[in-house]
């Protein structure tokens, strides 16, 4: 059985739950609304073999649900019954527009030039030049030893030359003359502060109306309904999550305190993830 066919079949149960904590049977469905029982039980127990084109089983279920008051869960209906019908022309145009925007890889574009190193190798001759006439101006008229050179970091052209001899002491030759100048004792900075640490944690918003089923490790499943727009739910992960979303465009998940996003801005059908403790996740394969 498919991951389509498992959220249709759970859809289905959850539509019966509500038919019967009203007091409605079957038969008085068939009765208001004139949909065959057969239908009927097919939208419960998600078997769809048999029923008419995909059009005629969503005014089915629109009229259904309605009458039962379970209209919250007709998106959700409505996605998995899309499934069957992927759009074919759109996926083909988009195709044929990313390949526009990357082009095929066989050649650069006409009138592309690489970038040339010329003005790099200009520069670097320059500061080599830079720096011997400036050694060569200190040494001359400065008064320096060349044996002590060694000792001095150059700033760049025109700048003085320093020495560090100690902890407490900089050295500066500006003008010929050594001098000593006393560096400040405090010189620790602020002690880093700890962070925080964040216990596993797992919060699903929706951003729309979202259906999702959500089991911790092998266990029940601790949720398992639609969690309106603007509604979010958060659990402690005291084991890896398995989470069936079936709008991942509408959910936006926040996993150990970061913020992952919307789960899947593109997808068209539900999406089964797994998020663990240690903060990774992964896409479940369809069975």
């Amino acid at each position: 059985m498919t991951e389509r066919e498992d959220v249709l079949k759970e859809l289905g149960r959850m539509a019966a739950e509500r038919r019967e904590s009203i007091g409605m049977t079957l038969e008085t469905v068939f009765d208001r609304t004139k949909i065959r029982k057969e239908y009927l039980r097919g939208i419960e127990e998600g078997n769809y073999e048999g029923f008419p084109e995909t059009v005629y089983i969503k005014g089915f279920i629109r009229t259904y649900l309605k009458l039962i008051n379970a209209e919250d869960l007709q998106d959700d209906f409505m996605a998995q019954l899309d499934r069957t019908d992927p759009p074919k022309k759109q996926e083909a145009h988009q195709s044929k527009n990313l390949k526009n925007i990357l082009g095929n890889g066989s050649s650069m574009p006409k009138g592309f030039k690489p970038a040339s190193h010329f003005w790099l190798f200009l520069v670097l001759i320059g500061a080599l030049v830079g720096t011997g006439v400036y050694v060569w101006y200190a040494v001359t008229y400065g008064g320096l030893d060349l044996k002590n050179l060694k000792l001095f970091n150059f700033s760049g052209a025109g700048g003085p030359l320093t020495a560090n001899t100690s902890s407490d002491t900089v050295i500066t030759g500006i003008e010929g003359e050594i001098q000593s100048v006393p560096v400040s004792d405090d010189v620790s900075g602020d002690e880093e502060e700890e962070e925080e640490e964040v216990s596993p944690s797992l919060e699903i918003r929706a951003v729309n109306d979202v259906w999702l089923s959500v089991i911790l490790g092998s266990g029940q499943p601790v949720f398992r309904r639609t969690l309106k727009r603007g509604e979010s739910m958060k659990w402690d992960l005291t084991a890896p999550a398995r989470v069936v979303i079936g709008r991942p465009s509408a959910a936006q998940v926040i996993l150990n305190g970061q913020d992952l996003g919307i789960v899947n801005p593109r997808a068209k059908k539900s999406e089964t993830y797994i998020y663990n403790a240690d903060g990774t996740y992964r896409q479940a394969n369809s069975r």
